[in-house]
């Protein structure tokens, strides 16, 4: 997801790719638009298995139920208190970090189209994740 957007909410939060390389696109009659993706995930940090499953089922319900669905890849990450929140917080909050990703997915692509980087010293290009973590003792 080189070129998507990021957005948070409360409750959630919301990753937008582009949808490049391995997108299916829909084959009714045709069509060459670009078939919209869901992706959901709770962490051990929401809860118990059941608190994660329910956190889970909410965000798939929004998603069913919503309209208008980017184009692209979504993954809606839940926070902390996303199962035990009222439904209409939870809409709430999902719907502002969809919106706020949809945005910064826009600026992202609107920036990638002018010649240089956008994002400056950011590169990760030759970095090692491995490198920048403490040492534990273990090889």
């Amino acid at each position: 997801m080189d070129r998507g957007g990021r957005g948070a909410g409360d409750l959630v939060v919301a990753f937008l790719g582009d949808a490049g390389g391995g997108a299916r696109r829909d084959v009714d009659a045709g069509s060459a638009r670009r078939r919209s993706r869901l992706g959901v995930v709770a962490s051990r940090r929401v809860g118990s298995a059941v608190a994660r499953n329910r956190a889970k089922r909410r965000l798939r319900e929004i998603y069913r139920r919503s309209s208008e669905r980017p184009a692209g890849d979504l993954v809606l990450m839940a926070r902390r208190g996303l199962a035990e929140a009222p439904w209409a917080e939870v809409v709430r909050s999902c719907r502002a970090a969809v919106r706020r990703a949809v945005a910064r997915a826009g600026s992202a692509r609107a920036g990638s189209s002018r010649s240089g980087s956008s994002r400056s010293g950011s590169s990760r290009a030759g970095g090692s994740r491995a490198a920048r973590r403490p040492s534990s003792g273990r090889p």
